[in-house]
């Protein structure tokens, strides 16, 4: 592999995580204590990251027939570099694959990871904004997106104690500095937290969202209503202060049809306080730009700017699935249509989606008070046995630890 996230030294990032620290008055989700009290939820900052996991996932899965196809002419080679294997810990469930004989015949739960590596974390300070289950069933030709809220309140094995869910990576990979310490850790968390055996796992970056729009030339989108937001995060893009990656800026999208660049895009799709009708409008614009993104994922599309897509995602896909596993997802993806694929949050909701309460704890790894998601087993392993189907051996949903 010829790029890796920036791996430091273990004082190197202890400086890191200090000069963090030390720079932010009102951060609701850092990593090591100790840390100043949140800001109000209000103004929580949220990526895209579940849109950069889908980009990884219609490269695996919904983009079928141009993987396939290309895959003989100009992918053998360059697609090495997203191979990333994480050997299993001991601790992990027994159940979980690690022989390839084919992707039929069995279920497969791959574990993707979203990073926030917009420029307020380096590796390994990074925490997952985005955790999910992505079930694939060939047998019965179906897809289930299992999200776990970044806010859930759980236990992390090994290191031990509650920790939101969103820190596991990052206390895995902390440890001795390694990539691969985070995978495990954040696999291991899920596993013996909720019950699910991980078969494979996949870790995207922020960057690469916004090239590869860009590459393709742009996507095409019909803005319903009129989106303004006075605490966009400036973060990132031309304006973003290197300096202060935590300032705002006005952000204002007109209604109308847009063609919409990879930063403009990123603008859409990232903004919360803007919609009429909330977080679900959010959700809705998301779909939006990856239904537009879709089209542009043609066979010509992929394999004009091939070349250009490999670079504008190299150091932000991770997988350890092989080569001929992403080929076979990727032909199994040709017979699947939008109505194979179910989404779940195992969040707070209404009725019997309701997984889990808002609440607030006091954390003594930061000394403060977070805002955190409380998970409900009692509604969350019914939902797991419906869509998992998980063997007899398997530990069921628990959260609090031993």
């Amino acid at each position: 592999m010829d790029e890796k996230p920036t791996i430091k030294t273990a004082q190197q990032s202890q400086q890191f995580v200090q000069g963090y620290m030390a720079q932010q008055h009102n951060v609701e989700d850092v990593p090591t204590a100790p840390m100043p009290p949140q800001r109000p939820r209000k103004r929580r900052r949220h990526h895209p990251v579940l849109i950069a996991l889908s980009i990884f996932l219609l490269f695996i899965v919904s983009g079928g027939g141009a993987l396939a196809y290309v895959y003989y002419t100009r992918v053998h080679e360059p697609i090495n570099q997203f191979i990333r294997p994480v050997s299993r810990d001991q601790n992990e469930n027994s159940s979980s694959s690690t022989d390839y004989s084919g992707i039929s015949g069995r279920a497969w739960n791959i574990l993707l990871m979203g990073s926030d590596n917009d420029g307020k974390y380096n590796f390994p300070a990074m925490l997952t904004q985005v955790m999910m289950i992505v079930h694939v069933d060939p047998a019965n030709n179906k897809v289930s997106m299992v999200s776990i809220p970044r806010d859930s309140w759980v236990w992390v094995p090994e290191v031990g104690g509650m920790h939101k869910v969103s820190q596991a990576f990052f206390l895995g990979a902390s440890r001795s500095n390694a990539f691969e310490d985070g995978v495990r850790l954040a696999r291991l968390t899920i596993e013996k937290d909720y019950g699910i055996s991980i078969d494979r796992y996949g870790w995207v970056g922020l960057d690469g969202f916004a090239k590869v729009i860009d590459t393709l030339g742009g996507v095409d989108i019909d803005v319903t209503h009129p989106m303004v937001d006075d605490t966009y995060p400036d973060d990132v893009g031309k304006t973003a202060n290197s300096d202060n990656p935590f300032n705002y800026k006005r952000l204002y999208i007109a209604p109308g049809p847009q063609h919409l660049s990879g930063h403009d895009a990123l603008e859409y799709v990232r903004t919360r306080h803007a919609d009429l009708i909330g977080d679900i409008g959010r959700t809705q614009r998301q779909q939006q730009v990856l239904q537009a993104l879709k089209q542009k994922l043609t066979v010509k599309g992929i394999v004009e700017n091939m070349p250009q897509l490999f670079k504008d995602l190299q150091g932000e896909v991770y997988t350890d699935l092989s080569e001929q596993e992403m080929l076979d997802f990727a032909n199994f993806g040709r017979t699947l249509n939008a109505g194979s694929i179910q989404q779940i949050t195992l969040g707070p909701g209404k009725g019997e989606q309701n997984y889990g309460e808002y609440s607030s704890v006091y954390d003594p790894a930061t000394n403060s008070q977070q805002d955190v998601i409380i998970p409900d087993c009692t509604t969350i392993q019914p939902t797991i046995n419906r869509v998992f189907n998980p063997p007899l051996f398997v530990s069921t949903c628990n959260v609090t630890g031993p």
